[in-house]
C-alpha cells in the first residue's frame, strides 16, 4: 500500500463501527489488552461519562500525542455501535482554538478601531493589528501542520490498536484511508 501524503489525512478523523458483542465484553477486551499486553500497547486510559479514552503513557507521549475516543452504545439488534475519534488531546485542542480566536479578535478589533479612528479623523494606528492577527492566524496554522505530522504516526498506532482488540467491527461509517 503506497503511504498516504499528509493533506490526506483529517485533523480529527471520526469513524463508525458496528460490533455485534456487548458493551461490557469490548470494554473487557480493551482493558484485558492494556494490561496483557502492556509492552505491545503503550496507552493508558479513563472512563469518562460512558467514553473510554486512550492516550499514551510516558515516554511516549509528547505535545502532539493523539488521543483516541471510543463511544460505545447499545444498538436496537442488541449490537453495539462504536463512536470512534482520534484527535489531539482537549488541552491541546482548547488552547488552539483560543488563539485561533484570539487572532479574530485582534482582526475584528483592528479593523473597528481603525474605521472609528478614520471617522474620527485621528491617527489610524489600528490598522497595524490587522496584519499581527493576520499574521498569528498563519503561524497558528502551520503549527498545527507540523503537530499533525508529528502526530500521524501515533494516529495510525490508535487505530491499529482498535483493530487488533476490537476485531470483527464492521465499519458503518468513516474512511479507512485517513487512519
Amino acid at each position: 500500500m503506497a503511504e498516504l501524503a499528509l493533506n490526506e489525512y483529517q485533523l480529527r478523523p471520526r469513524y463508525k463501527f458496528r460490533n455485534h458483542r456487548s458493551i461490557r465484553d469490548l470494554r473487557n477486551s480493551l482493558r484485558h489488552a492494556l494490561i496483557e499486553d502492556a509492552e505491545q500497547w503503550p496507552l493508558q486510559y479513563k472512563d469518562t461519562h460512558g467514553h473510554l479514552i486512550f492516550s499514551y503513557r510516558r515516554p511516549h507521549k509528547h505535545a502532539w500525542s493523539p488521543e483516541m475516543d471510543l463511544n460505545l452504545e447499545e444498538s436496537e439488534d442488541g449490537s453495539t455501535i462504536i463512536r470512534v475519534l482520534i484527535g489531539p488531546a482537549a488541552g491541546v485542542w482548547t488552547l488552539f482554538m483560543f488563539l485561533y480566536a484570539l487572532c479574530a479578535l485582534l482582526l475584528i478589533g483592528g479593523f473597528v478601531l481603525a474605521y472609528s479612528q478614520y471617522v474620527l479623523d485621528k491617527s489610524i494606528w489600528g490598522f497595524w493589528l490587522l496584519p499581527i492577527g493576520a499574521l498569528g492566524a498563519i503561524a497558528i496554522y502551520l503549527a498545527g501542520l507540523y503537530g499533525k505530522s508529528r502526530a500521524i504516526p501515533q494516529m495510525i498506532f490508535l487505530k491499529k490498536f482498535f483493530d487488533a482488540t476490537l476485531p470483527q467491527s464492521e465499519l458503518i461509517e468513516g474512511d479507512l484511508r485517513k487512519v
